[in-house]
């Protein structure tokens, strides 16, 4: 089986494939009680280690990891130009970050043939325009709902909290849930402000897909039609090792 690794600012994500299939999803932190090297080992050896990542600092202990675990060394993954269906108009194109690509090319073959609008809620939000001949038309990019939270406590430290498991209106009665209220609502409305443009240049049939950490915890706020990708990072990653 293959094993796929994609290396975020926070936390790496992977997933073990067999053919098409894909299973055995997991996460964790680069430290700490959740570190991925407590929580990615087990009795299967992988017969290849592909990997994409964003937060390159962080390659070279992964790799010693991989090399100590199963005596193999990973095989990394870019941005291209051309490939896997894709058309990237980004300039340059190999300063795409590399799951942005991988994104692009799992909804391409997702949903051929259709244009679709990504939006990836992770450190950051991205939102991107894949039109309907696998041309990537490029995206926005804006801070993810944690990154937010910090940017606003840092700023103005009495205004604490974070988005948690809860639901958020416009009208918060205490300063936690304005500020959660304001994050949750406010990337769900930027989400939907983007989408609403950049279709307006796919076509109006553009599918809107909502993948990423924070995905599920955005969806119950927007109030157009989407569908909910969990893992659409990987499975693009499955595609470019195929």
């Amino acid at each position: 089986m293959r094993l796929l690794c994609d290396l975020g600012n926070t936390r790496i994500k992977w997933a073990w494939a067999e053919g098409a299939a894909l299973s055995g999803f997991g996460s964790g932190g680069y430290g700490g009680g959740e570190a991925y090297t407590t929580r990615l080992t087990g009795p299967a050896r992988p017969t290849m280690i592909a990997a994409i990542s964003v937060a390159r600092h962080r390659n070279e202990a992964f790799a010693r990891f991989c090399e100590e675990q199963w005596a193999m060394a990973p095989q990394w993954h870019q941005s291209l130009r051309e490939g896997f269906g894709i058309t990237s108009l980004y300039e340059p194109p190999e300063s795409l970050g590399v799951d942005r690509f991988a994104v692009l090319v799992g909804a391409r073959a997702r949903f051929p043939g259709q244009a679709v609008c990504v939006a990836d809620c992770g450190t950051a939000i991205t939102v991107d325009a894949l039109d309907g001949d696998g041309v990537f038309q490029g995206g926005v990019i804006l801070p993810g709902l944690s990154a937010a939270a910090d940017v606003l406590r840092a700023t103005a430290p009495k205004l604490t909290g974070s988005p948690g498991d809860r639901f958020y209106a416009a009208y918060g009665r205490t300063t936690q849930d304005a500020v959660g209220g304001g994050l949750i609502l406010g990337a769900a409305g930027a989400i939907e402000r983007i989408f609403r443009d950049q279709a307006a240049v796919l076509g109006h049939d553009a599918r809107l897909l909502l993948t990423g950490g924070d995905a599920a915890r955005l969806a119950p706020y927007l109030s157009g039609p989407f569908e909910h990708v969990a893992h659409l990072t990987l499975e693009g990653l499955a595609v470019m090792v195929s």
